[in-house]
């Protein structure tokens, strides 16, 4: 259903409390989505245990290339860190009332994603059931 590229443009900690950090990141990017070419900005909220385990929420809004229409995804994952490496796995909710993403409003979407070094995160997803 999609591919997308982000770059980590900021990256916040938000709060540290014994061996939990919560960190917030802002990324812009772009890709494919549903044959469009798309670009995106996002804001993922994770919260980073000790042990390397991690959970993030999300919110991804999408804009078509050509003609602007707009997709909003919004949802939550969960990965594990390996050296400077998180890979992601989680579900996301579609919202388009109109344009070409107006199919995927109300739908699931399964979402992997991989942040390298706090600099890019590789997303991929598909529609749920798939």
């Amino acid at each position: 259903m999609g591919r997308l590229t982000n770059k980590i443009n900021a990256t916040r900690v938000t709060d540290v409390e014994n061996d939990v950090v919560r960190l917030e990141y802002s990324a812009t990017g772009g890709g494919e989505v549903s044959g469009h070419q798309v670009t995106d900005i996002a804001t993922h909220q994770s919260v980073r245990l000790a042990d390397g385990t991690e959970t993030a929420t999300v919110k991804i809004v999408v804009h078509a290339v050509q003609g602007g229409d707009l997709l909003v995804l919004t949802g939550s994952a969960s990965g594990v860190m390996r050296g400077g490496t998180v890979r992601f796995e989680g579900v996301l909710h579609a919202r388009s009332t109109s344009g070409k993403f107006r199919d995927l409003n109300g739908t699931s979407v399964l979402a992997v994603g991989e942040m390298v070094d706090n600099k890019t995160v590789k997303h991929v997803w598909r529609r749920f059931p798939g």
